[in-house]
């Protein structure tokens, strides 16, 4: 494993670059990372289980560069990335008295990212952070890119900022303590991404090992990278997400409604897979995905373990109602990225997303519900 080479892609903005490393041990690059920012204090930021996993260990790493620091923790889980949890991530770093040349180090899954770089974006108008993503979703999506932000009662992301980190640290050795669920939650991410934008790629997500995803090194390094490079690629076209970049939110208009819905408890992951299998289904009520190549999107998911049964759960007009809340609809309207064909999107008068009638979402979900997709 860590004879594999190490990869750097490269993120541009117009006003910044940030390099996402990939590799094992990179413990030299995130000490040149930090060295880059010549910062006077770090505060490293994870959640209570990532914490005991590796914040000791991430912790020691920061001191070798012989500036102080200190490991800042919060309550698991996305229930917690809400405002109170940044306020006292704020207070904590305010008792320290730690001034704007102070550097963030998010250490954790995207929950961690989301809520460091928001505490980032804000502590004093904003203070440098790198991301250390430890979790498989985290690495292929959450931690790439320049989003960052907390949950309300209206829905999930519905505050936040864009703020991109001065560096990604996507150390694979992270993923040793991942359970297969987990694996599976991550990999949802990339498959997202292969279905509207690189069908090949689909083939060697299926080769990663779900019980020991580091067993598969190869093809483990090869889709997380594929996936970082069309989420770089689309997010320097349109960093703030006024068209093109909507494609980066196939599956997840249902996916975000499901997770208000179970109150966070669904995985991100599953609740996006979940979406993909309703948001191909109103592809093709429209006309627009051919029935056989929605059924391979189904039977593609299969092998993951995703299957149609938890959407029972959830009512459809609940579903329907909850989507009005998220903050990709207008005018209490939900848009939709909807699937062409397997590794292409649907692009009319130059728009990514397109607005669905409820009724067409209601029999969609109604469909997959019952299992007749």
């Amino acid at each position: 494993m860590s004879d594999i080479p190490s990869r750097t892609i490269l993120l541009k903005t117009v006003d910044a670059e940030c390099p996402i490393t990939v590799g094992f041990n990179l413990a030299s690059e995130t000490l040149a990372a930090i060295a880059s920012v010549q910062p006077e204090h770090i505060a490293v930021i994870a959640d209570s289980t990532t914490a005991k996993l590796w914040g000791e260990q991430v912790l020691s790493l920061v001191k070798k560069s012989g500036i102080p620091a200190d490991l800042l923790t919060f309550p698991e889980g996305e229930a917690n990335k809400h405002q109170e949890t940044v306020t006292a991530l704020q207070h904590a770093l305010l008792e320290k008295h730690t001034g704007r040349k102070t550097l963030i180090v998010a250490l954790g899954g995207g929950v961690v990212g989301d809520i460091s770089g928001y505490v980032a974006a804000t502590y004093l108008r904003g203070v440098p952070y790198i991301q250390m993503p430890t979790t498989l979703l985290a690495m292929v999506d959450s931690s790439v890119g320049s989003k960052v932000g907390i949950d309300t009662p209206y829905g999930k992301n519905t505050v936040g900022a864009f703020y991109l980190p001065h560096a990604v640290i996507t150390d694979l050795r992270f993923l040793s303590t991942l359970t297969r669920e987990h694996v599976v939650n991550g990999l949802i991410e990339a498959i997202k991404e292969f279905l509207t934008c690189d069908a090949p790629a689909l083939d060697e997500a299926k080769k990663i090992n779900l019980d020991d995803p580091l067993s598969t090194s190869s093809p483990l390094v090869n889709v997380i990278c594929r996936s970082i490079e069309i989420k770089v690629g689309v997010t320097m076209r349109d960093e703030r997400e006024q068209n093109e970049r909507r494609i980066l939110n196939f599956g997840h208009t249902i996916g975000h409604a499901l997770e208000l819905l179970s109150s966070y408890t669904l995985l991100h992951g599953r609740a996006v897979a979940y979406g993909i299998l309703v948001e191909s289904k109103i592809s093709e009520l429209l006309g627009i995905l051919s029935a056989q190549d929605s059924k391979t999107v189904a039977d593609y998911l299969a092998h993951f373990g995703i299957t149609a049964e938890p959407i029972k759960k959830f009512a459809a007009s609940d579903i329907v109602e909850a989507m009005k809340s998220d903050k990709k609809a207008r005018a209490g309207k939900a848009y939709f990225v909807l699937l062409q064909s397997i590794g292409s999107v649907c692009i009319e008068n130059g728009q990514y997303a397109h607005p669905v009638e409820d009724a067409v979402i209601e029999r969609a979900i109604s469909l997959i519900a019952s299992k007749t997709v």
